[in-house]
């Protein structure tokens, strides 16, 4: 033991290792994103194991939204328009507060109080999994992921054209290309990437008035462009754990990739997604040297 403790080499090992256990662990939820240039994001609309497109969950509850198809143009707006006359319009663009929320005291205050982008995200995608369509939810960020800050907006796969379809539920927007079509988020940031995105509109339906004149806050544009939230895009592969239930794999909640931040120009998204894999990287390597220390200390004495 007294040998051991001679090797400075071996005690140095552990100390850093525990120190990069002890980041690691706290920085775990960051650590579960994976980083994606946005040459690449095509990806992420390929689902395979290593790289998800999408999280199977449960929602804890159920809310009326019609029963429109939303394989059809017909049935996604009307839907759309559906959540619009759910809830009360309103001014504020702020994020809300979940904070020990649950589905039920959620799905009561939306009837009652205007509903924000996060809201809307969750019911186009309630009405996704009734209909058994996969949906997920992008974020759209200001630079350093601050708190309570940003956007959200839903993509839902629609087996019809074998594609993705991005919405914006809370302005009640469909978002599209110069042609009409509906478009994805990935092609949505590859357009804005190289300066097109002029050619992307928001087809609000019968409410474009109201929502360029405030009656949610801020128009899909203002989020978009205009704040230029396109350049810290998150697609986030899971939801608020009192909104949906997801299956545990190996101790962990759900497929361990819960979410791909996308680099647009450059590092703007929240340091801790690398940090937390440098001290990863940091607890094996480390690890490893004190361990074969260790062993060839026992193998000699």
């Amino acid at each position: 033991m007294a040998s051991f403790l001679k090797d400075r080499l071996a005690l140095l090992a552990l100390v850093i290792a525990l120190l990069c256990t002890w980041q690691t662990y706290a920085n775990r939820y960051y650590l579960r994103f994976l980083p994606i240039p946005v040459s690449m994001a095509e990806i992420v609309n390929r689902d395979s194991w290593w790289i998800p497109d999408f999280e199977p969950s449960t929602p804890l509850g159920a809310i009326d939204l019609g029963d429109f198809d939303l394989r059809t143009e017909d049935g996604l707006r009307k839907t759309l328009n559906f959540i619009q006359e759910l809830s009360p319009p309103n001014s504020d663009n702020q994020l809300p507060s979940y904070d020990g929320t649950d589905f039920e005291a959620w799905a009561k205050k939306i009837t009652i109080n205007p509903i924000f982008c996060t809201d809307g995200s969750y019911l186009i995608i309630l009405a996704a999994e009734r209909q058994g369509l996969k949906a997920r939810e992008w974020h759209l960020l200001p630079r350093g992921w601050p708190s309570g800050q940003g956007h959200s907006v839903v993509e839902i796969f629609n087996p019809s054209t074998d594609s993705w379809q991005l919405v914006d539920a809370q302005h009640g927007a469909i978002v599209r290309g110069r042609s009409g079509e509906i478009l994805d988020m990935v092609t949505v940031l590859k357009m804005y990437s190289e300066k097109a995105h002029k050619n992307i509109w928001m087809d609000y339906g019968p409410y474009k008035e109201q929502m360029l004149n405030g009656m949610r806050g801020a128009s899909s544009e203002v989020y978009f462009f205009e704040t230029d939230q396109l350049e810290t895009p998150v697609l986030q592969l899971r939801t608020g754990t009192w909104f949906a239930s997801v299956e545990r794999n190996f101790g962990l909640s759900g497929h361990f990739v819960i979410g791909y931040p996308i680099l647009m120009d450059g590092w703007t998204h929240d340091h801790r997604v690398w940090w937390s894999k440098l001290t990863a990287f940091g607890m094996a390597m480390f690890g490893g040297l004190f361990l074969i220390r260790l062993f060839r200390r026992r193998g000699t004495g």
